[in-house]
């Protein structure tokens, strides 16, 4: 049954490739696969909805099964005559549902193997096709459109009984997919769209769902601006974002109670207190957790707190008071306070007396006007709280007309109508839904969480773990994801020994985190110590080049500089020359003069290019005439 809905899901989003914007027509080749399976010629609707159900695990409600069936006539898979409907066994055997249930199969087949396959290796978690089936229908098939309209009828999805800790397992396979194998992440994307698509059957009028909001007020819960603004991380940030532009693209007015940034702030406030005084033994949330992890001061977060308002109007969010209360439109609060008391479960009376008000102004803001679409209900009040949605719808839809939409709705919810407006407009929407509905199923549970710290605090006040391992266990990023990895999310599994299992994990991976970072650094250090030996040898090589160069460049310059010099001493030698010159036997003393000065002229103009010096030419001489001695002075005292 499991396997048939998930393939029905993936099925529905191969159809929607085909068909296009109609999401009726989606249904209409499952529909025609049931006639074409059916013993009967005549359709019956109870019977036609338990073959969807029996053949394809959906359980479609009667409304919209017979806005199928009536695209079945169009269609001429079925005809009518005198108010009933007959099928037609030849149009309904040439239906394209073969074509589109072949393309799926491989899809299904690999999103659940591989599914199974990371449960056992990585949990060593044995679980069964169906087990893994009802898991990730589990995870795939919450919070549809059902919480929307009033009297709105069950869920398309069968109610899967999915394993303790399933979520916190199919959130790490998300994860691992995410990082490791993208191909997988865009299959187990193709079953998040044809979920969404599937809750398009709650919508009252398919023709109207492109229309934009028309003077409507989105009114945004504390835990929905806290994830929008960033004060939880990137991942939970992301879808908050996107849907924020989407209604502002769609015309609808952004608003939020003045109490809920008041409750803002006084969560901002409690986490800077407990960071400054170092109260973090029972500190858990989100939010704390966050500033904790990315290390904020308590003078940070009162910064944050300060910029708010700031923050909220760059994203057209503006501030508003709870309209005045007026007879005529007041809920019965009381009663409603301790519906969601029973239904929701509250541990801080604050949290539900801030949610009954929002509601309760919602409904002022509406002044008792129904409505039956979402664009034109004048006011709506989004919670990323899923339970306080059903709750809401349940508690009103008594007192308004079947169809009406309700005062509440969840993110997811309005997420999925957003998307169903125009999917090209919003592709990445679904993804980050599940990377963030992945992220949030890693975390541990409150009740989880709470007894952790309870027990690592009285193990440190007993001596039993040191200071140390109380802030590794307290803080670490490997504690927590230990926590989860042996727990799977169920309190009842925690025990006094598993604080010791998480303490020798937390510090198996601290040690494998400082090797690894140790050889990353030992790695970089080599390849930069590489990159600087090339470095060097290419400016070694680049400053020889310049001084061979420059030697060269001004060994010219030297030489044309000595020639020019030497030329113009010659010439000015030559200049001055007497050249009338008296005979040579009345004067050959004055020419040996000349004669002496033009050599000493010589010798000094060789001193100045080749550096011949007086006092080399007497070493020489010296060398010569003693070397001249030396050879005599053997002649006469040995003469053979």
């Amino acid at each position: 049954m499991k396997r048939s809905t998930i393939a029905s899901l993936a099925i529905l989003k191969v159809n929607f490739e085909v068909q296009g914007r109609d999401y009726i027509d989606n249904f209409v080749p499952l529909v025609a696969e049931c006639l074409r399976l059916s013993p009967d010629d005549v359709v019956s609707l109870p019977a036609l909805q338990a073959s969807l159900r029996e053949n394809f695990g959906l359980a479609l409600p009667l409304n919209p099964l017979r806005q199928v069936l009536q695209r079945a006539a169009k269609a001429r898979f079925v005809h009518r005559s005198s108010g009933v409907f007959y099928r037609d066994l030849a149009a309904c055997s040439q239906s394209p549902f073969a074509a589109a249930s072949s393309s799926v199969s491989a899809t299904v087949t690999r999103v659940v193997g591989a599914l199974r396959v990371h449960a056992k290796e990585r949990h060593s978690v044995e679980w069964t096709d169906e087990q893994t089936e009802d898991a990730l229908l589990s995870f795939v098939g919450d919070s549809g459109l059902d919480v929307l309209f009033a009297t709105a009828e069950r869920s398309v999805f069968p109610q899967p009984k999915a394993q303790k800790g399933a979520a916190f397992v199919v959130a790490t396979f998300l994860t691992n997919c995410q990082a490791e194998k993208p191909e997988l992440l865009r299959d187990f994307e193709t079953l998040v769209k044809g979920a969404l698509l599937a809750n398009a059957l709650y919508l009252p009028d398919h023709g109207k769902i492109t229309q934009r909001f028309r003077n409507m007020c989105v009114y945004l819960d504390t835990t929905f601006l806290i994830f929008a603004l960033g004060y939880a991380g990137s991942d939970r940030q992301a879808p908050c974002a996107e849907l924020i532009a989407l209604l502002k693209e769609y015309g609808a007015e952004l608003r939020c109670f003045q109490h809920t940034v008041d409750e803002i702030r006084g969560i901002l406030d409690a986490c800077a207190a407990k960071i400054r005084r170092n109260q973090l033994r029972d500190a858990f949330g989100p939010t704390i957790e966050y500033f904790v992890t990315q290390g904020l001061s308590s003078t940070d977060i009162d910064l944050l707190a300060a910029r708010m308002p700031q923050r909220l109007a760059l994203n057209d969010i503006q501030i508003e008071d709870k309209p005045q209360y007026e007879k005529e439109f007041i809920i019965d609060e009381a009663g409603f306070d301790k519906h969601l008391q029973a239904n929701v479960g509250y541990h801080n009376p604050k949290a539900l007396q801030h949610d009954v008000d929002c509601v309760s102004a919602i409904a002022r803001v509406r002044r008792g006007r129904d409505s039956f679409f979402v664009e034109a209900c004048r006011a709506l009040f989004v919670t990323t709280n899923n339970e306080l949605a059903r709750a809401t719808r349940v508690f009103f839809q008594h007192d308004s007309p079947p169809g009406a939409v309700a005062f509440c709705i969840s993110d997811y919810a309005l997420g999925n109508l957003l998307w169903l407006k125009n999917p090209t407009r919003a592709p990445d929407l679904p993804r980050r839904r599940l990377i963030a509905d992945a992220y949030a199923a890693m975390e541990p549970p409150e009740a989880l969480w709470k007894a952790y710290l309870v027990e690592i605090a009285r193990l440190e006040e007993r001596g039993e773990v040191s200071a140390d391992d109380y802030l590794l266990l307290r803080h670490s990023v490997s504690a927590k994801v230990a926590l989860m990895e042996i727990t799977k999310g169920e309190p009842s599994v925690f025990t006094q020994g598993t604080v010791a299992e998480i303490l020798e994990i937390a510090k198996r991976n601290v040690r494998a985190d400082l090797q690894e970072e140790l050889s990353r650094e030992r790695s970089q250090r080599i390849a930069t110590e590489a990159s600087l030996a090339v470095r060097d040898a290419e400016a070694t090589a680049r400053e020889n080049h310049i001084r061979t160069l420059s030697q060269k460049v001004a060994l010219y310059i030297a030489n044309t500089l000595f020639g020019l010099a030497m030329v113009g001493l010659g010439i000015a030698t030559l200049y001055t020359f007497p050249w009338q010159l008296p005979t040579l036997s009345g004067a050959w003393p004055r020419y040996l003069m000349a004669v002496a000065q033009a050599a000493l002229f010589l010798y000094a103009v060789a001193s100045m290019g080749w550096g011949t010096t007086i006092g080399d030419l007497s070493v020489r001489l010296q060398d010569r005439l003693a070397y001249a001695v030396q050879c005599w002075l053997r002649s006469l005292i040995a003469p053979d």
